[in-house]
């Protein structure tokens, strides 16, 4: 489940957003903001963004930035805090029907739009990680029984009935694949993540409607424990830029027993907190 101080932390930020709603709307009503004032906004707001944009997806957190930096054009955040009082100098105050506003940054289109977004976002995150451990966990617990599973193919006595044969990676995955269609109607083998440092990445298996990515390993001689979980940690890096991923499972078929120590990389990549998630599961 979702770490219980992380989840509270994020509530915590989202119940300062309507303190911060508050304390500034009052700015441009008044037409007046002291110096203490506005200083005491500004490092309330940045204290609050410092906080929360650590705990926002990758996926989302360009987005949640430019909430606040926004750019030449489009005036959000940074502008309102830096000049809530500069008057529009198009603003004409002897006319009712100026089509400029009074305020250069006016509070409900410059601040509170893209405040909103940031804190949807926020709460987006709730959702999303607090769902997924549970599930990585569910198919986990299906793959726990693989050895069983191809065991019982393997000796199937059926004339005319090929055992399947795991002697590669290859392999590995059409089997994988075959069992998450039996949980899922949806899954996507080899989808792509988007393109990173000139090269495109490639997820094994996609399962869009729960956010979930599979990715399979199986080792030999020359993969073992450090070089599993190096393999493992670069891959994540990857797939986490996947629009889609709020979870990984890595499954690390170790028929071999190459492994040393898979105990300890199950726990040292299993990430409950994590944005995406991930769990590791070593199926022998």
């Amino acid at each position: 489940m979702m770490s219980a101080n992380r989840r509270a932390e994020i509530e915590r930020l989202i119940d300062e957003t309507y303190e911060i709603e508050l304390m500034l709307s009052e700015w441009q009503t008044r037409g007046i903001v002291t110096r203490e004032e506005l200083r005491a906004g500004q490092e309330k707001y940045q204290s609050w963004y410092a906080r929360a944009t650590p705990l926002i997806s990758e996926a989302s957190r360009e987005q949640f930035k430019d909430m606040y930096e926004g750019g030449m054009v489009i005036k959000r955040i940074k502008s309102f805090l830096a000049k809530p009082l500069e008057v529009n100098q198009f603003h004409d105050p002897t006319s009712t029907d100026s089509p400029f506003p009074k305020w250069s940054h006016p509070y409900s289109s410059t601040f509170l739009e893209s405040f909103h977004t940031q804190r949807a976002l926020l709460q987006a995150e709730i959702y999303a990680v607090a769902e997924v451990f549970p599930l990585l966990a569910e198919i986990a617990e299906v793959f726990t029984r693989f050895p069983s599973f191809l065991q019982t193919l393997q000796n199937s006595t059926k004339p005319n009935v090929p055992a399947p044969k795991v002697e590669k990676e290859e392999d590995l995955q059409v089997l994988v694949g075959a069992c998450l269609r039996l949980m899922y109607d949806d899954v996507r083998p080899e989808d792509y993540v988007p393109q990173h440092a000139g090269g495109r990445s490639r997820v094994d298996f996609l399962l869009p409607t729960v956010g979930i990515v599979v990715e399979t390993k199986m080792t030999r001689e020359s993969l073992t424990d450090k070089k599993v979980g190096e393999e493992l940690t670069i891959d994540w890096s990857r797939y986490a830029k996947h629009p889609d991923c709020r979870g990984i499972l890595a499954l690390v078929y170790d028929p071999g027993r190459y492994l040393i120590n898979p105990a300890g990389l199950e726990s040292d990549l299993t990430q409950d907190q994590g944005n995406p998630a991930t769990r590791v599961l070593v199926i022998r």
